[in-house]
C-alpha cells in the first residue's frame, strides 16, 4: 500500500496521556522512522513521490487512535501514482481526455527527441516495488 496507518488500540490509550505523553513521542518516532525508509526507497524519477511522502494527521475512530505514513496521507481514498508504482501496472493503452477535442495527446518524448502527436500510446507497465510495505518494515526494524 501507498499508506501505512499505524493503530493504537483501547488497552494502550487507556496507558496514553496524550500524543506528547511517553507512548505518543515513541508512535510519533517510529512514523518518523517509516518516513525515513520509505523515502529512501521509493522510486525517484522525477522526485514527486519521494515529495508526497508525510506523516499524516493523528485521530481518533471506535477501535482506538490513527495516524498513517505515506504518500498524501491526508488524501485517504485518491489512487494516484504512488500506489501504481507501489503495487505496479500491466501493459496498457493510454487514451486522450474525453473532453479533448481533436482527440490527440501531445506531449514530450525524450526518446524521439521531439513534440509528438498520438492517438494512443501503448505503455510497457511498471513492476510492482512494494516501496510503502518495505520503508515500514524497515522503520519498524529501526524502531526497535
Amino acid at each position: 500500500m501507498a499508506i501505512v496507518f499505524i493503530t493504537l488500540y483501547r488497552p494502550v490509550i487507556e496507558y496514553m496521556a496524550s500524543w506528547s505523553g511517553d507512548i505518543g513521542r515513541a508512535t510519533l518516532q517510529l512514523c518518523r522512522h517509516i518516513k525515513r525508509y520509505q523515502k529512501l526507497i521509493a522510486p525517484r524519477k522525477t522526485g514527486a513521490l519521494v515529495r508526497s511522502i508525510e506523516i499524516g494527521g493523528r485521530g481518533r475512530w471506535a477501535g482506538g487512535l490513527q495516524t498513517s505514513v505515506g504518500a498524501n496521507p491526508e488524501q485517504f481514498g485518491v489512487i494516484g501514482v504512488a500506489w501504481w508504482q507501489d503495487q505496479g501496472t500491466r501493459p496498457h493503452q493510454i487514451l486522450p481526455r474525453p473532453g479533448n477535442a481533436r482527440g490527440l495527446m501531445v506531449f514530450y518524448w525524450p526518446k524521439a527527441g521531439r513534440v509528438v502527436y498520438r492517438r494512443r500510446v501503448f505503455h510497457p507497465g511498471n513492476p510492482a516495488t512494494h516501496w510503502g510495505m518495505k520503508g515500514a518494515a524497515l522503520g519498524m526494524a529501526a524502531w526497535r
